[in-house]
C-alpha cells in the first residue's frame, strides 16, 4: 500500500497546528488513492503525548509512531512514500534533511479541499483549524531508537506535569501586536476589546512564557527574534486582504497560523467556540 507519511511537531498545546493541517490534508489524499497515513513523531515524552495521539487520530492518522531520527531515515527509506508532510518550520526541516528527505516546499493550507497537485516534500503553513474529525483512537508504536532522543526542557516539564493530577492549567493571554497602530480601523479595535486582547510591543512580548498573539503584517512579516521566544507564545499572524498562491514568505513558518482577510472580520471569527478552544 502507498503511504504518506507526516511529521509531528509538539508545541506546550499539543501538535503545531501546522502538522494538523497537513495530517488533513494527508488523510484526504490518501482516501483519494487508496493509500495510507503514517505519522512520525521524534521523542518519548510519556504522558504528554496522550494529547499527541488523541489528536494525531483525530485529523485522520492510520499509524503513530513515536522514534529516533535514525528510525525515521529508516522507515522513509523501506515505505518510499509518495509525500511527506510537515509543518513549515525549522524543527521539522532539520529533522527531515537529517534523514535524507527534502528540500522541503512551503505550501499554505487554508482548509479543504487539497490542492491537486502536492510536492515531495511539503512544509504546511497553517491557514486554518484542523477540519477532520475521525472518530477512531490510534494505538501508537514506540521504535526501539526513541529514547536516544534528547527532549528539550519544556517538554521535560511538561511531561511531568501530565502526570501531575494537582496541576490545573490556566488559560494564557491573548495579546496583539501591531508595527503601526494607527492602520487599525476601528472595527478591529473593537472586536479585539471584545476578545479581551490587550497591546504589547516586541519587548514585552519576548519576556512573556505563554501567550497567544495576533500579530499584524503590514507587509514586513516576522522577525527572526521570534526563534527566540518561549514555546509557550503561539503567534497568529494576520496578513490582511491580499491573494493567496505560489512561494510562501520564509518568515511565515516563525507563525503557528497564517490567515488573510479583512482584519476586522478575522478578529471577529475569533470569538467563536473554535477558535476560543485553540487559543486555550
Amino acid at each position: 500500500m502507498a503511504h504518506l507519511v507526516v511529521y509531528l511537531q509538539r508545541t506546550t498545546r499539543g501538535l503545531h497546528p501546522g502538522s494538523l493541517a497537513a495530517l488533513c490534508i494527508a488523510r484526504e489524499v490518501a482516501d483519494a488513492r487508496g493509500a495510507a497515513v503514517l505519522s512520525l513523531c521524534l521523542g518519548d515524552a510519556g504522558a504528554f503525548d496522550d494529547r499527541v495521539v488523541t489528536e494525531a487520530s483525530r485529523a485522520g492518522t492510520d499509524q503513530l509512531v513515536f522514534l529516533g531520527p535514525e528510525g525515521i531515515q529508516k522507515l522513509v527509506r523501506r515505505l518510499q512514500p509518495r509525500h511527506v508532510l510537515g509543518p513549515y518550520t525549522r524543527e521539522a526541516g532539520s529533522v527531515l534533511a537529517q534523514a535524507g528527505i527534502g528540500p522541503m516546499l512551503g505550501r499554505w493550507i487554508g482548509g479543504p479541499p487539497a490542492p491537486a497537485k502536492l510536492e515531495t516534500v511539503i512544509g504546511v503553513v497553517a491557514g486554518a483549524l484542523p477540519w477532520q474529525q475521525s472518530p477512531l483512537h490510534i494505538e501508537p508504536e514506540y521504535e526501539s531508537d526513541v529514547g536516544q532522543v534528547e527532549l528539550a526542557d519544556w517538554l521535560v516539564a511538561a511531561a511531568e506535569r501530565a502526570t501531575d493530577l494537582t496541576t490545573t492549567h490556566e488559560p494564557s493571554p491573548l495579546v496583539y501586536l501591531t508595527a503601526k497602530p494607527s492602520e487599525l480601523d476601528q472595527d478591529t479595535l473593537q472586536g479585539l476589546a471584545g476578545l479581551g486582547a490587550y497591546a504589547v510591543d516586541e519587548a514585552a512580548l519576548a519576556g512573556m512564557r505563554e501567550a497567544t498573539v495576533l500579530w499584524f503584517d503590514h507587509g514586513e512579516g516576522l522577525p527572526l527574534t521570534l526563534l527566540e521566544r518561549h514555546p509557550g507564545v503561539r503567534i497568529v499572524l494576520l496578513i490582511g486582504d491580499r491573494a493567496m498562491g505560489g512561494s510562501v514568505d520564509s518568515s511565515w513558518g516563525l507563525a503557528d497560523y497564517v490567515l488573510p482577510g479583512v482584519w476586522s472580520t478575522v478578529v471577529r471569527q475569533f470569538g467563536g467556540p473554535s477558535w476560543k478552544t485553540a487559543f486555550v
